[in-house]
């Protein structure tokens, strides 16, 4: 159809399109007349950055790492409704019905600043206020309480640690403090290098004494040459005899004291009843010895200087004799016990590199406790989240121009709604309109039709009335089809055969 076709439709149904742009500037008017539902008032926090480092818990090791996921982190809290209710009652909303509507409290971060926004909405201007700025209050605490549960969280896991690391450690504790209150100073790792240290200086003065031998032994020889030479050789010989016989059985004497006073003395101190009575035994026995050497006791004549240094050599070689002999057993002796002070040492060894691993488990997980209430003591102290700026409430967005702007688009939607209700109504319409129509659809020629009313037409005189005949009919019909003409007439029509028609 052309724009003529639609224009008579809308035009002959145009109340219609008057109805819905008066309805809709209706319901516009209505919005900007009844106040608006909610409020939403926003002010801003400042963030330090204390407040995106965060304590946690990595293995074994406790340290301070910066929170990339701060921000989400943070505005994840302050949406909970935990933040939304206690913030309701900070701001003295006690209407359960109120409080379940309101919308969890926002926040945005400002261009990757450490400011950030909040926001809250309310019924009412002053209620959006409160909730605001008791919002940003409640944030603060909140955020310093989930960083104390971080913590008690940590703390609880360490005391699960060290209460396992102290139950390991309990018994071997008991064993090193059985190994410290032994009779033996020192840990079986003392003992084992004291006793090759013993073994190694034992080796040596056995060499030592070997090379004393030697000498004592020549000088004995060069003694005895020398008396020879002098004549003196055969007195020398009988003097020493006795002599040496004797002072090797007083020297052996002393060794074996001092050996047990050695090993006394391993066991006791010198203030010891026993060491003492020993000591002073030792000190006799040496007296003897130097008396019998000097030749202030009774022997066969009084010795010759020759006679004197050979029982010097002969003492000597006998001294340097008996102590190799005596460094070589005590030294044999040690030697059997190294075996089983190495077995000793090895597991002591063993023993004492797990015991000190848990020593240095427990002494670390104290540690991490110290840094948990260091940080326990900082967010108690101090504020990582200050407000910035009191809420303020933000503009309704209801103004002039966007008022004006509502009620003109209102009622431009109106008449579009309207002028398609038309539309639509036309074309479900399956009645014919006109005589035009009827012919058109139905096939058949239209014999007559119903006058409209609402039409006035000027009166005509048969003279001035053209001569209607079937042909003439038939032609004004063929060109009315050709030419798509405008529908004539409305009302009832009847066909060639009599019919009635609507």
């Amino acid at each position: 159809m052309e724009f003529l076709e639609y224009y008579r439709i809308v035009r002959g149904r145009i109340w219609i399109v008057i109805a819905t742009a008066l309805v809709a500037a209706i319901v516009v008017g209505v919005y900007l007349v009844i106040p608006p539902s909610s409020y939403t008032a926003r002010g801003r926090i400042l963030v330090h950055t204390e407040a995106s480092t965060m304590t946690v818990r990595v293995g074994n090791n406790v340290q301070t790492t910066q929170d990339q996921g701060f921000w989400y982190t943070l505005f994840q809290v302050l949406e909970t409704d935990t933040v939304r209710f206690r913030a309701a009652q900070e701001a003295g909303i006690t209407d359960p019905r109120v409080v379940d509507k309101l919308e969890p409290i926002e926040g945005r971060q400002l261009s990757r600043s450490s400011v950030a926004q909040i926001s809250a909405e309310a019924p009412g201007s002053e209620m959006a206020v409160k909730l605001t700025e008791a919002g940003m209050e409640v944030l603060r605490q909140a955020w310093d309480e989930f960083r104390l549960a971080h913590i008690k969280q940590i703390s609880t896991e360490l005391n699960g640690v060290l209460a396992g690391v102290q139950d390991e450690l309990k018994p071997l504790e008991l064993r090193m403090d059985s190994y410290k209150s032994a009779e033996e100073a020192g840990t079986p790792s003392d003992r084992l290098m004291a006793l090759e240290a013993r073994i190694n200086s034992l080796e040596g003065q056995v060499q030592g004494g070997e090379i004393e031998l030697k000498l004592a032994e020549d000088r004995v020889v060069s003694l005895r040459e020398l008396g020879r030479i002098s004549g003196t050789g055969s007195m020398a010989s009988a003097y020493a005899g006795p002599v040496t016989e004797e002072l090797r059985t007083m020297r052996k004497q002393l060794e074996e004291l001092q050996d047990t006073l050695t090993a006394m003395l391993a066991s006791r101190t010198e203030e010891h009843p026993a060491v003492i009575a020993l000591q002073d035994q030792i000190a006799d026995l040496q007296a003897d010895i130097e008396a019998v050497r000097t030749g202030q006791v009774e022997l066969p004549g009084p010795p010759s200087p020759i006679e004197a240094q050979v029982v010097d050599a002969q003492l000597a070689v006998a001294d340097a004799r008996h102590r190799i002999e005596v460094l070589t057993s005590l030294s044999i002796e040690l030697k059997a016990q190294l075996p089983v002070y190495r077995t000793r040492a090895e597991e002591f060894d063993e023993f004492a590199r797990e015991y000190d691993k848990l020593k240095t488990q427990e002494r670390t997980v104290l540690a991490q406790f110290d840094q948990l209430d260091a940080e326990k003591r900082r967010l108690e102290q101090t504020e990582d989240i200050e407000i910035l700026d009191e809420a303020v409430l933000l503009p309704s967005g209801r103004t002039p121009v966007k008022s004006v702007f509502l009620t003109v688009a209102g009622i431009l939607g109106g008449a579009i709604v309207g002028i398609l209700a038309v539309l639509l109504l036309h074309y479900v319409d399956a009645t014919f309109k006109n005589a035009y129509e009827a012919r058109r659809l139905s096939g058949r020629r239209v014999l007559g039709a119903i006058p409209r009313t609402d039409i006035v037409m000027a009166p005509l005189s048969l003279a001035d009335a053209p001569e209607f005949t079937e042909d003439a009919m038939d032609a004004s019909e063929s060109t009315e089809d050709d030419a798509d003409a405008p529908e004539p007439t409305d009302g009832e029509v009847a066909d060639g055969n009599g019919e009635e028609g609507s």
